[in-house]
């Protein structure tokens, strides 16, 4: 469930700081024995009206800006069928470590916790993982285990 490049559907997930909501979760690389490297893809733009969007990697390191971007509707899985709804956003300063066995424990069953969406394609999550490594705003711990 945790390899990269899964996208999990978490029915809801839960914040550190209490809150709840039904959230997509994007593995980006497993890095040591328990922990990933994840983010939690959003539908909020907030890139600078200034660039011009289209489907991929967007950076401005003056700016500090780094957001890969999924266009609405664009095929992205492996399984060639699976596309968000809305555009959205993987920012690189959301990305974070996740301990796995915590993630294990307290999402426990597939159709009731979460669903596994599908992985993205190969192609996708070497831009994804580009992207973020290219990244001024990415912190280094990441950059290594992506």
């Amino acid at each position: 469930m945790y390899i990269p490049g899964t996208i999990i559907y978490f029915t809801p997930f839960y914040f550190p700081d209490g809150r709840s909501k039904n959230k997509y979760f994007l593995v980006l690389s497993a890095a040591k024995d328990s922990l990933l490297v994840a983010c939690l893809p959003t539908s909020k733009d907030n890139i600078p009206r200034s660039r011009i969007k289209k489907h991929g990697c967007i950076n401005d390191d003056i700016m500090r800006v780094n957001c890969y971007f999924f266009e609405a509707g664009r095929i992205i899985s492996e399984c060639g069928t699976f596309c968000f709804e809305r555009d959205t956003y993987v920012y690189g300063e959301q990305i974070a470590f996740v301990d796995k066995h915590l993630m294990k424990s307290a999402y426990k069953k597939d159709g009731e916790d979460y669903r596994v969406l599908c992985k993205l394609s190969k192609s996708e999550l070497q831009s994804v993982k580009d992207c973020l490594r290219n990244a001024g705003v990415v912190s280094n711990k990441f950059k290594r285990f992506l």
